[in-house]
């Protein structure tokens, strides 16, 4: 289990929605065309709003949970788009330049609006490269599960037939000498591999869902067999998470067993010493299984820590190994490698995710926002701008004022970017009710209101009455400082308590 952000933010969707932002303001500032004209409308609206939706995307992308493992590869792409295309623009400027032609204002409006362009295509390239990725990793996953299941039924299936054809004719039959192995024992045996590994072949072949399981319990119970199997083996327990529950599958007791008698059947002592240690944290477990045995080699190691298969058969490694990693793939436990009992041997850990933290809180909210969350706050954060866009309008006439952050200062620019700032901060507030303190009120909707009003009473001091005129003094024009009134800050109350409330009711 991996990815390339684990914190609140996926600071990879940050860049895109920085430069959609630059960018979108650059191309509409830019432009020569009214605002409301025709040539506006035709050749400039539409780069606004598809500049506009790269720089909600990039907000979506940083606190969404496919954001979080992909934010930075579409943020690459991205920027290569824009760093390419501004290198060809460069080119054709220069050459017009050398050639004695002055660059107009609408040729520089036409270079914006291509790096928009080109960034744009870049952020969706990078889409398609992620998912493709993705999709490489997943065939990767099923080549090596399909073949481990061809090398098991070839390995034990065959040979364990192979065993009962040849002592099949003993059966019964008894020995001078009595040395003779006793045939019906050893073909029982046999029996059972091949029962167990038709079993493991038909349990791999199809992968459970992770479900809430009693880790503890769990790992007691496989440690007790693990003695009662091999009773030369020294087994230490330390640490409990006797209580806690973990996001795993059916098959982590399969998964215990599999280490533990990797740690003492690989290992030539008289008495294999093998320590097993639970550690609890706030959001994970972690289990670990150490020995003092000889290592692994690399090839083994490299079976665990990043799932590759050797070319050819070891019989002297067995499947366990391969068998660990799958199993731990699909808990989405992260697997990890140390030094063994006394810095000796090996130590294989096991991270899982807790179901439940301490408070009783879940930790899948450090995930990031579900796809379903995000329609439901779009949804939510339109129904509150229409709101707040027709609250503002009625009483000061502000919303062309919006447009001006743009460079165009009109009804139409107006609207269309405060729609655009109202689904971005509706985004963040998705992202609010997801942490920890937050969650667990997400389906009370006079909590989610109140929560809502304060949020945008928040953003009415720091984004309209701080932010707002500090963008407006670096464009040049004049500003109060903070510029605070009691109508914006009212249409900011009712912003957030339409967004809350709205939300809230689609979320149930």
């Amino acid at each position: 289990m991996s990815g390339e952000s684990r914190g609140a933010v996926a600071s990879g969707g940050l860049v895109v929605a920085g430069i959609g932002f630059l960018l979108t303001r650059s191309a509409t500032a830019a432009s020569t065309a009214g605002g409301t004209s025709a040539p506006f409308l035709v050749g400039k609206l539409p780069f606004l709003v598809v500049g506009l939706s790269l720089s909600l995307f990039g907000v979506v992308l940083a606190v969404s949970r496919w954001g979080r493992t992909h934010g930075w590869t579409v943020a690459r792409w991205c920027l290569l788009g824009t760093a390419a295309t501004g290198v060809a623009i460069g080119a054709s400027l220069l050459g017009t330049e050398l050639a004695g032609t002055q660059t107009s204002t609408a040729t520089r409006a036409l270079g914006f609006d291509l790096l928009l362009t080109g960034a744009v295509g870049g952020a969706l390239t990078g889409v398609q490269a992620s998912r493709r990725h993705a999709q490489e990793r997943d065939l990767t996953e099923r080549t090596a599960r399909l073949t481990l299941l061809n090398r098991i039924l070839r390995h034990e299936v065959l040979n364990g037939v192979n065993v009962v054809r040849g002592y099949a004719g003993l059966v019964g039959e008894g020995s001078d000498d009595g040395q003779s192995p006793d045939a019906g024992r050893v073909i029982e045996r046999s029996a059972d591999r091949i029962g167990d590994a038709v079993g493991e072949v038909t349990a791999l072949s199809r992968p459970d869902r992770t479900s809430p399981v009693a880790v503890q319990s769990v790992l007691d119970g496989r440690v007790a067999a693990a003695v009662e199997r091999h009773p030369d083996a020294e087994f230490t327990v330390e640490g409990d998470a006797t209580g806690v529950d973990v996001c795993a599958t059916d098959r982590v007791a399969d998964l215990f067993d599999h280490l533990l008698r990797n740690a003492v059947e690989h290992n030539p002592a008289g008495t294999p010493r093998v320590t097993v240690r639970v550690e609890a944290t706030w959001r994970t477990v972690r289990v670990t299984v150490a020995d003092d045995g000889p290592g692994l080699p690399a090839p083994q190691r490299r079976i665990l820590l990043d799932g590759s298969l050797p070319e050819y058969d070891d019989p002297s490694a067995g499947f366990g190994l391969t068998v660990v990693r799958l199993l731990a793939e699909e808990s989405e436990a992260t697997v990890g490698l140390g030094a063994g009992v006394d810095g000796e041997g090996t130590a294989v850990s096991l991270t899982f995710r807790r179901h439940r933290t301490p408070d009783g809180r879940s930790p899948a909210v450090d995930a990031g926002v579900s796809k379903r969350r995000i329609r439901d706050v779009g949804v939510a954060a339109t129904v509150a701008g229409v709101a707040m866009g027709l609250l503002l309008e009625s009483l000061q006439g502000a919303i062309p004022v919006i447009g001006s952050l743009y460079g165009v200062s009109t009804p139409l620019v107006g609207w269309t970017t405060h729609q655009f700032h109202s689904l971005v901060f509706g985004v963040g507030f998705a992202a609010l009710l997801g942490t920890p303190r937050l969650a667990r009120y997400r389906d009370r909707l006079s909590v989610v209101t109140l929560v809502g009003a304060g949020y945008g009473a928040v953003l009415s001091f720091v984004a309209a009455g701080v932010v707002m005129p500090l963008w407006f003094r670096t464009l040049g024009v004049p500003a109060p400082l903070p510029n605070l009134s009691a109508v914006g800050l009212v249409g900011h109350l009712v912003w957030g308590a339409t967004l809350g409330a709205v939300f809230a009711l689609l979320d149930r």
